[in-house]
């Protein structure tokens, strides 16, 4: 049996849930398919789809073979398109993880984008807010939002992450604005929940740093929470610009002590340092420079009307 064709069999009745649809994806007919499918069980010695009439799916054996078969049709896309010149174009199944609120504003908007420019790439993203290993789970390529330390990932900065200090202009007419970082802990507070290390408020007083460590009587374990209490005038919030920028541009939030505050961590694209940099990854590496810098359209010094700011959500 070719074994390569029976992996592509195997990954496209997963990707699909039918044995059907795989057939339809891969211009095969039922019975190929099938046969393809029988061929690589009896290769392995091993159940990897549980079939019945009306529902495929995948054996515990059939999930620990799927990520490896995938990996191994990644690498060989990526052998061909390194040394064949009919098969520069960008190409192949391209595995991404980034963050939540990221994801949301600032990664899904621009993925129909690249999918018009690069057709014959196809996305998959995984959003997380946690650290996920990109070679234990063949990730191409992660975005993070970190003080990049050492490691084996080679690391890509994107654009820089300002955090600003906000409030409503109801809370400010209200309860007036903090002139003072010593000031902040006089008014109501919204933070994120105990623990958080976005709790830890800095800035700069007398030429050094100042730390304040803010808990809100209003906490939430996600940004998005933040700004709606905020805008709704529950008090003073510290959130990224590309959450808040809009706001501030438009008004709907206020920034304050901007000559105080001291917050940048670094948006950065990641991807491992021995993996070849194949075509799919550099296509979009290069795009998500060319969306996001060098000024970033979420910045409130940034052009709100940008086709890349027009497609973002609130």
């Amino acid at each position: 049996m070719d074994l390569l064709a029976g992996m592509r069999v195997f990954v496209s009745i997963a990707d699909n849930g039918s044995l059907a649809k795989a057939g339809r994806e891969l211009s095969l007919s039922p019975s190929v398919v099938s046969k393809n499918v029988s061929a690589l069980e009896d290769r392995l010695g091993a159940r990897l789809l549980n079939r019945t009439t009306r529902s495929v799916s995948l054996t515990e054996v059939g999930l620990a073979y799927l990520d490896r078969a995938r990996r191994i049709i990644g690498d060989v896309d990526e052998a061909e398109a390194a040394v064949s010149s009919a098969t520069n174009a960008p190409r192949g199944h391209l595995r991404i993880t980034a963050p939540g609120t990221f994801s949301y504003r600032h990664l899904a908007p621009h993925l129909p984008l690249f999918r018009e420019r690069f057709p014959e790439v196809e996305i998959e993203t995984i959003i997380s807010d946690e650290v996920v290993d990109l070679i234990d789970n063949n990730i191409d390529l992660g975005i993070r939002i970190a003080v990049m330390e050492d490691s084996s990932l080679i690391a890509r900065k994107l654009a820089k992450n300002p955090r600003t200090l906000f409030a409503s202009p109801d809370y400010i007419k209200k309860y007036g604005k903090p002139e003072h970082p010593d000031e902040i802990n006089d008014h109501e507070i919204i933070s994120f929940r105990h623990g958080s290390p976005y709790n830890d408020w800095h800035f700069l007083v007398d030429g050094k740093i100042k730390l304040i460590h803010a808990k809100g009587k209003l906490q939430y374990n996600h940004g998005d929470a933040i700004l709606r209490s905020a805008i709704n005038g529950g008090g003073l919030a510290m959130l990224s610009r590309f959450v808040v920028g809009r706001h501030l541009a438009a008004g709907t939030l206020v920034s304050l002590l901007d000559e105080y505050v001291q917050e940048d961590v670094p948006i950065y694209a990641v991807y491992p340092s021995g993996k070849h940099l194949s075509p799919k990854v550099r296509a979009f590496l290069d795009f998500l420079i060319e969306i996001y810098g060098p000024i970033p359209y979420w910045d409130e010094e940034g052009d709100h009307n940008s086709d890349a700011a027009k497609r973002t959500v609130i």
